[in-house]
């Protein structure tokens, strides 16, 4: 069975704008992760990312005009409020981010959640959460400006995850907007 997800190749109409805001007037994060990171949340509550080392505390950050006519045109769409966009910027064929699904508690499972993808492209995989084997992983490049859309649901069976580039390759940066429970 496939992933449920939906492409949409030409979401953002001039994506090199955008990119180069986010890019330059966000004031990034880098942390113990092999990429930059930013998140922003309508509710003023810090969220926590992992367990152990890997637990991470992020303070919601201001919302920039373009993440917002972003997240206009991703409500627009999908007739669904997302609270949440968290942001990733990968500076090169280095940074990547492993297997994982978006499944934090605080994250609401009944609606789907929107990956917009600035810059150069790179590859997302997907593959289900229970007895994957390599013939199981799907992969999609995302394009500068485009919109994976994942279905309400899919974070309870499907993991995903940005790997490295086999490639030499410049920076992307990707939005992802979820919808928030408190």
């Amino acid at each position: 069975m496939p992933a449920p997800i939906t492409y949409h190749p030409t979401f953002i109409p001039d994506p090199g704008k955008a990119f180069a805001a986010l890019r330059d007037e966000l004031e990034w994060e880098k942390r113990d992760a092999p990429r930059h990171e930013y998140y922003c949340n309508d509710i003023p509550k810090p969220y926590v990312y992992g367990i152990g080392r890997g637990r991470r505390l992020y303070e919601p950050r201001p919302y920039h005009p373009a993440i917002m006519s972003i997240r206009q045109a991703l409500e627009a769409l999908t007739n669904t409020k997302f609270e949440v966009c968290f942001l990733n910027r990968y500076l090169n064929q280095s940074d990547q981010l492993g297997w994982h699904s978006d499944n934090s508690p605080e994250m609401d499972d009944a609606r789907p959640i929107g990956v917009i993808s600035l810059g150069v492209e790179r590859e997302i995989w997907f593959r289900p959460m229970f007895d994957p084997t390599p013939a199981d992983i799907e992969k999609l490049k995302l394009g500068h400006g485009s919109l994976c859309l994942m279905a309400a649901g899919m974070q309870d069976v499907w993991q995903h995850r940005i790997p490295k580039a086999s490639f030499q390759c410049g920076e992307r940066i990707s939005l992802t907007f979820r919808g928030y429970v408190e």
